[in-house]
């Protein structure tokens, strides 16, 4: 696996020689059965927005795995490309699930719009229309596109079966749904927008996986 060309950390275990936990980083970890995995290895600072949308969605119905930068600035060193990363518990806690329901952020200032893919087709389309039908702009993305995915090296599709479905969230998007976008902002900021949201994805979520 090559690191992306922005990556400072070509995996996890780079970047945690590197970084301290509980100073630069956290990770967050919840077991909740065997069936759904929503997680996100860029969450807190790193792709702001994400770490309140996994949790918000997840409530306590789902498993989560959350890494998250929680640096006063230069968060954005602690990306690793989901092809790269390689956290041994992100690994086995995607192993040890049917599915993945994964959260990124992308550098879009100025349109309000969520790409949707992951190998799970079906279900990404069920939860493009959810969004569609509660008034988000949202596309599914095609196989090999940029934000497609369908990498079988991505921590996203090392689940039991491979299938999973991921978010790709817009900049404008994630700050429409604060009141204020810092990091220790955010959270208690959350706006009508931002539950309109999750709605939606708990809305396609039942579509798609079953789940009130």
């Amino acid at each position: 696996m090559n690191r992306a060309s922005a990556d400072r950390y070509a995996n996890f275990k780079e970047l945690s020689q590197k970084e301290t936990e509980g100073v630069d980083y956290s990770v967050f970890k919840r077991n909740a059965g065997k069936g759904l995995l929503v997680m996100s290895p860029h969450g807190g600072g790193i792709e702001p927005g994400i770490s309140e949308i996994v949790r918000a969605f997840a409530d306590d119905r789902a498993s989560i795995y959350l890494f998250e930068g929680i640096k006063s600035r230069g968060n954005r060193d602690l990306h690793v490309t989901s092809a790269c990363f390689d956290d041994p518990l992100a690994v086995k806690m995607a192993a040890d699930h049917q599915y993945v329901l994964a959260f990124h952020g992308y550098f879009e200032p100025s349109h309000c719009h969520t790409l949707v893919g992951g190998t799970d087709r079906k279900r990404a389309a069920i939860f493009v229309n959810a969004l569609r039908r509660h008034g988000f702009s949202a596309e599914l993305q095609e196989r090999g596109a940029r934000f497609s995915g369908t990498s079988p090296e991505s921590i996203n599709n090392r689940c039991k079966t491979g299938l999973s479905v991921q978010f790709e969230i817009s900049t404008a998007q994630r700050k429409a749904m604060f009141g204020h976008f810092s990091l220790k902002g955010r959270d208690g900021s959350q706006n009508e927008v931002f539950h309109q949201y999750i709605n939606a994805v708990k809305e396609g979520a039942a579509a798609a996986y079953g789940r009130a």
